[in-house]
């Protein structure tokens, strides 16, 4: 199978709209990263996903849709807190998990929920406004690697398993959606966030101020969202986290890269710096953590490529999207 990156113009979302009903694959740009779709409602066609991406089938998706009142056709708003944060948050980085009605096929997710998003990327929304289906889309890489973040990336992953990447540039945030979970009783609202990022717990504790809600991240529920049991964002180099420079050895016995914020490079100093084996990359700024996050994927991918062994990682502040940054880091990180 020969795999084409084309533009993303009227000829290019036909073409992906008859490959899409005819039960193929097709990758996309969102704000977010690029996803692999499918016809959400088609079984089969789901299923190929999996075989594509060597993805466990226990691996919830996210439904993808381009329209608000597509949401009445596919899942239950069960109440009010549910609402406001469609209303506020979507389109935008955010993924609701919410009770599935029984046209999703069982293969989606075996779960009651389902996870709804979407995208305020506007090739995403042209894209999904054409193929005029919801689309089941996971990250568009095999299962494991890091998200990528660019057409390039995805075909570096799926060439020749795939016919169509629409190529939509850099993906503006770089990391996978916020992924929250609404549970109501006696009018009081709880708001669960099974998977961090760009809309963080001070974002929604913003919006219900006021209201008998909380806000909480948790580990529960985690079958019910991707990003949350399996190993993921994974490189053949070993990573290492760190508080300071100074705890990369003095002397390197490999091809080894250090990932900080262009202020701590510039500040810190390490005899490792010295070594030619050092490669030193800045993935973005400690003014603007949202510029880490940007860079994250597409730095692992290049030190992978450069076979880069030993990885050693900057630790941000885990508070708002630091906290979002480092859960990603310390998920690549394990063994």
């Amino acid at each position: 199978m020969q795999t084409e990156i084309k533009l993303p113009n009227i000829s290019s979302y036909q073409e992906a709209k008859k490959l899409i009903q005819s039960g193929e694959l097709v990758a996309f740009p969102t704000e977010t990263i690029y996803g692999l779709g499918a016809d959400a409602l088609n079984a089969e066609a789901v299923a190929k996903i999996f075989e594509v991406k060597g993805r466990p089938s226990s691996n919830p998706l996210i439904v993808h849709i381009g329209e608000k009142n597509q949401i009445s056709e596919l899942w239950i708003v069960e109440n009010q807190f549910q609402q406001q944060i469609i209303d506020k948050f979507f389109p935008g980085p955010i993924t609701l998990l919410l009770k599935k009605k029984d046209i999703i096929p069982e293969i989606v997710t075996s779960n009651p929920f389902v996870g709804i998003r979407m995208p305020s990327n506007q090739i995403a929304a042209d894209f999904l406004k054409t193929v005029e289906r919801p689309i089941a889309a996971p990250s568009a890489n095999i299962s494991g690697k890091p998200s990528p973040t660019s057409a390039p990336m995805v075909l570096d992953n799926l060439k020749g398993k795939i016919e169509l990447i629409i190529d939509g540039g850099t993906s503006d945030f770089g990391i996978e959606s916020t992924v929250v979970k609404v549970d109501e009783e006696d009018w009081k609202g709880k708001i669960w966030i099974l998977r961090p990022w760009f809309i963080t717990k001070e974002d929604l504790e913003k919006l219900f101020a006021g209201q008998e809600v909380e806000v909480e991240y948790t580990s529960k529920d985690q079958n019910m969202s991707p990003g949350t049991r399996f190993k993921h964002y994974s490189i053949d180099a070993k990573i290492h986290i760190i508080s300071s420079a100074a705890e990369i050895p003095q002397k390197l016995t490999a091809p080894t890269a250090l990932l900080a914020t262009k202020e701590r490079l510039l500040r810190e100093d390490c005899p490792a710096f010295h070594d030619p084996q050092l490669l030193k990359l800045g993935w973005g700024t400690e003014e603007n953590l949202a510029s880490c996050a940007h860079s994250l994927f597409d730095c692992y991918h290049s030190i992978e490529k450069q076979g880069i062994q030993e990885l050693y990682v900057q630790k941000l502040p885990e508070n708002g999207l630091g906290f979002a940054i480092m859960n990603r880091v310390k998920r690549s990180a394990e063994s």
